[in-house]
C-alpha cells in the first residue's frame, strides 16, 4: 500500500521513483527492480532445504522467481554492500527527517501495552552488545517462495550497520551480523 501512495505522490512508478530519489543518489548502483522475465545478471542461485528447513540435509535448487509485483514489499534485489549504504543513510538523517526515523523505528505496542518488537517495516530487538544493553534496528526476510535470505541490522547510537546475505532458506544471518558488529566495535575501541 505504500508502494502504491508513493506512486500517487511521485507521479511515477515505484520502481522509477526509488531508483532516482533513493539508490543513485545513496550510490546503491547493485540494487535493482525484480524482474517479470526472470532475467537478472548476476543473479545468485537459491536453494532450499530439502528436510524440515535444516540445510544440514541438503539443499535442492529453488527456479527462477517473478518479484515485480511486489514492488516496496520485496520487489527488489540487492547486495550487502548496498543495505549497509541504505542503513546507514537512514539512520544518520540523509534519507529521512529524523523524526520520520523515530517514528518508522519505534516498537508499535499491544493493547495490553507490550511493545511487539517490531516498528513500520522495522524490527527492534535488545540486545547485549559491547559490554551493554543495546538496541538493534533491522530488518530481515526471504522470499515468499524460499528463495535468498538478506539481514540488515543497525546499531544507530554506534553509526554500524551490517548486512549479510545468503543464497540458502532459512539460514540462520541475524547471529552473523550481529557478530560482525561486534568485531566493528571492537575494533572502535581500540
Amino acid at each position: 500500500m505504500v508502494s502504491a501512495a508513493v506512486e500517487g505522490a511521485a507521479g511515477e512508478p515505484f520502481t522509477v521513483f526509488m531508483r532516482t530519489q533513493v539508490f543513485e543518489p545513496l550510490g546503491m548502483d547493485a540494487t535493482i527492480a525484480g524482474s517479470s522475465t526472470g532475467q537478472v545478471p548476476d543473479l545468485a542461485t537459491s536453494y532450499f532445504p530439502r528436510f524440515m528447513a535444516a540445510p544440514r540435509y541438503g539443499a535442492q535448487r529453488i527456479g527462477s522467481q517473478d518479484l515485480s509485483c511486489f514492488a516496496g514489499g520485496g520487489g527488489f534485489l540487492s547486495t550487502p554492500s548496498d543495505l549497509v549504504r541504505f542503513g546507514l543513510a537512514i539512520n544518520s538523517g540523509k534519507l529521512l527527517q529524523p523524526a520520520t526515523v523515530t517514528l518508522l523505528q519505534t516498537p508499535r505496542r499491544l493493547p495490553s501495552g507490550q511493545e511487539t518488537g517490531y516498528g513500520l517495516g522495522w524490527q527492534v530487538q535488545s540486545v547485549m552488545f559491547a559490554g551493554r544493553q543495546t538496541r538493534w534496528i533491522g530488518h530481515d526476510g526471504t522470499l515468499s517462495m524460499g528463495g535468498n535470505m538478506a539481514s540488515l541490522i543497525t546499531f544507530p547510537e554506534r553509526a554500524i550497520a551490517v548486512a549479510v546475505t545468503t543464497n540458502i532458506s532459512y539460514a540462520d544471518t541475524v547471529p552473523l551480523a550481529l557478530r560482525i558488529a561486534e568485531a566493528f566495535a571492537a575494533s572502535r575501541r581500540q
